[in-house]
Order: structure tokens, then C-alpha cells, then sequence
């Protein structure tokens, strides 16, 4: 399994590449936790906090295709603009805290408008970095990287917040993002584009409007993100009714655990085409998460967590190969960031909805674990044809 990578990393540029996905994610994946620990801890009120980390998500996700846009127009340098921008937005939310409530919620949004999208102009300069034969590897390692920090991200933030504050937290999340931004700006290929991207008769909606397989994975993005949303609530709910709050981020390493592992084999063998892989990775969430509700205990659910990360690791790297084929190469990076938009919606969603179920019992927000997973599952494979479409350069 060792040598796609070994040959990967051997390439040009791929180790810094490599490491600015792993700052990226890493930043990423600690933001929520950071600003709800560090405006919680200033003000007292988690009510605060919880508006502040959507303002944050809200800004982010938002305007993440317009940013995408400026990238592919402006090239991979367009993030040394925005990552000072976003760099100053975080310093706001500190200095924010020290005033009135209101001030660390504006802040989180002016921080989360200017978001660098690192990880969608990394998923296309990896194309070029690793060349035709090991993208497929890229994209997994990519992907993989991202399933990591989703656990070592928040741990590190939560032990930082306990050692040394949750201001502190927060400022340690500020040149990791800014680290990630230079090193893929300076690694990713032709950095600054010497034509324009043709104009888009889709003035607002761009790629998305162009691109009925987009469009497809857009929509199953957004409904699968309402399943992971309900998942985040209804795991810490299962855990307080099993009196074993302290186990509760268990359950969720198993699945990082499923989806890493399932990734990092995806991306050495890649036996079967990307459309496949990614019909196959909805079904196996399909019948995984629903399972959910039938194993309701906390051992339970994370023995069915391990198949359902497994599965999303099938899926999540059968998505970043389709991009290259349903989304033209001057279009590579709003297209993620449309896909991240989506799913940001549907998280969102999902943890309110999850929340307020949860309140009746975990059990009832396991249903909304199950249900969207099935719709997914059935929006991909009636939407199939469209994923198989190429598209010109």
C-alpha cells in the first residue's frame, strides 16, 4: 500500500503541498471549537458563543463559491490576499471578546467571509503536482489528511484551551491557516493565470449552473451533511443518557478511524471508476448509519460507525476524482467550494434539527442520522449517468 504514496511524495512540490493540506485541515477543523471556547470563556454565555460560530460557518459558507471564483480568475496567489484578510478577522475575535456580546459575533463573521479556500485550491493543483497516473492517490491522501485532523484538530484545541487559555486556543489556530495558505500558493502550478476564464451565462450560480454532475453532488453533499449535523448532537446525547459524557468523541474517532483507513486503501489500489466508488460509498452509509437506530448503545454505535466511515471514506475520495471530470480545470476550485457550501447548509441544518430531537431522546435524533442517508443513497443513483460526464478543459 506504501508505494502510490512513497512515488507521490517523491514528486515535485508534493511534500510541501502535503504539508499545507495538513495545516489547512488541521486550522479548519479546530475553528468552531476555538471560537465557542474562547467567547464562551469571555462572555459567560454559550448563547453568544453558539451565534458566533454561525455567523462564522454562515459568512464562510456563503461566500465560499465567490472566493473559489477569485482563485480560479486570479490564481493560487489570490490566498496571500485572503489569508492576511482572514489572519486579521481571528485577531478581531479576540479583541472582540473584551467587548460587548455583540462585537466577537461580527467579528466571526467578517473572519469567516475571507476564509482562504486551501483545500479546494490544493484538491486542483494536486492534479498537476502528482500527475495523471498518481491524482487518484493525491486526492486520497488529501482526503485522508482531512479525516485526521477532524479528530487531532479539536483534541489539540481542547488541550490548549485546558493549559493555557481559550484565548490562547484561538490565536494557536491563526498561522496554521496562514502557513497552509502560503504553502499551497507557492506550490500550486501556474499560479497566476495568464488568460480569463470564458464568462459564465450563470453570473451567479457559475460552475453550478454549468454542471448537471455538480449539481448532483451538490444536492447529495447537502443531504448527507444533514445525517453528519444530527450525528454530531445525537453521539454527545447517547453518551449522557449512557452516564459516559467523557466517551462521547469515541464513537466519532471510529468513524474517522473507518474513513481513513477505507481512504488510504482507496487511493493505493483504485480498482473500480470513481462514479462507481461513489455510488457504492452511498449505499454503504445508506445501510450503515440507519443501523444506528437498531444498535442504540454506545458500544453499538461505534462498531457501526467504523462501517459508515468506511464507507464516507469510499465516497469522499470518489468526490474529489469527479470534480475532475464533471467541472472544467478553470473551474476546479469554486466547484468545491459549491460542494462545501452544500454540505456546510446541511450540517448546519442537521445539528439544529438533531438538537432540538435530542432534547425528546438520542434515539429520536438518530432518526435524523438514518433518513437523509437513504435519500442520498437514491438521489445518486437516479442522478448517475451525470457523473460519468467529462468535460473539456
Amino acid at each position: 500500500m506504501a508505494t502510490p504514496y512513497r512515488a507521490l511524495l517523491a514528486r515535485p512540490g508534493a511534500i510541501r503541498l502535503a504539508a499545507g493540506c495538513a495545516l489547512g485541515w488541521l486550522s479548519f477543523t479546530s475553528y468552531a471549537l476555538a471560537i465557542v471556547l474562547a467567547t464562551e470563556g469571555a462572555t459567560g454565555s454559550f448563547a453568544v458563543a453558539g451565534a458566533a460560530v454561525a455567523a462564522f460557518a454562515a459568512a464562510s459558507a456563503a461566500l465560499a463559491p465567490v472566493r473559489g471564483r477569485l482563485v480560479d480568475r486570479r490564481g493560487a496567489r489570490a490566498l496571500l490576499v485572503l489569508a492576511p484578510l482572514h489572519a486579521a478577522g481571528l485577531v478581531l475575535v479576540i479583541v472582540g471578546c473584551a467587548g460587548p456580546a455583540w462585537a466577537p459575533v461580527v467579528a466571526s463573521g467578517l473572519a469567516g467571509a475571507v476564509v482562504p479556500p486551501v483545500i479546494a485550491t490544493a484538491r486542483a493543483a494536486w492534479v498537476e503536482v502528482a500527475g495523471p497516473e498518481l491524482t487518484p492517490t493525491a486526492h486520497a491522501l488529501n482526503a485522508a489528511l482531512g479525516d485526521v485532523a477532524a479528530v487531532a484538530g479539536p483534541a489539540l484545541t481542547g488541550a490548549t484551551a485546558a493549559l493555557l487559555g481559550p484565548l490562547v486556543a484561538l490565536a494557536a489556530v491563526i498561522p496554521g491557516a496562514a502557513t497552509a495558505a502560503l504553502l499551497v500558493a507557492l506550490t500550486a502550478p501556474d499560479s497566476s493565470r495568464e488568460t480569463q476564464p470564458p464568462s459564465s451565462p450563470h453570473r451567479f450560480w457559475g460552475v453550478l449552473g454549468e454542471s448537471p454532475g455538480l449539481r448532483t453532488l451538490a444536492v447529495c453533499d447537502g443531504v448527507l451533511g444533514l445525517a453528519f449535523g444530527a450525528l454530531d448532537v445525537a453521539v454527545p446525547a447517547l453518551a449522557r443518557e449512557a452516564d459516559a459524557t467523557g466517551a462521547a468523541g469515541v464513537p466519532l474517532a471510529a468513524f474517522a478511524l473507518g474513513s481513513v483507513a477505507c481512504t488510504l486503501w482507496v487511493g493505493a489500489t483504485r480498482r473500480h471508476a470513481p462514479a462507481a466508488r461513489y455510488l457504492l460509498g452511498t449505499f454503504v452509509v445508506a445501510v450503515a448509519l440507519p443501523l444506528c437506530l437498531v444498535f442504540a448503545s454506545l458500544l453499538g454505535v461505534t462498531a457501526v460507525l467504523v462501517f459508515a466511515g468506511a464507507g464516507f471514506g469510499l465516497l469522499n475520495v470518489a468526490l474529489f476524482e469527479l470534480l475532475d471530470g464533471v467541472a472544467a480545470a478553470d473551474r476546479a476550485v469554486e466547484a468545491l467550494t459549491w460542494l462545501t457550501s452544500a454540505q456546510g447548509a446541511g450540517l448546519a441544518a442537521g445539528a439544529a434539527i438533531g438538537g432540538l430531537l435530542a432534547h425528546r431522546g438520542a434515539h429520536d435524533a438518530l432518526f435524523l442520522v438514518a433518513a437523509p442517508t437513504l435519500l442520498t443513497a437514491a438521489i445518486a443513483w437516479g442522478r448517475r449517468a451525470g457523473l460519468r460526464v467529462q468535460v473539456a478543459a
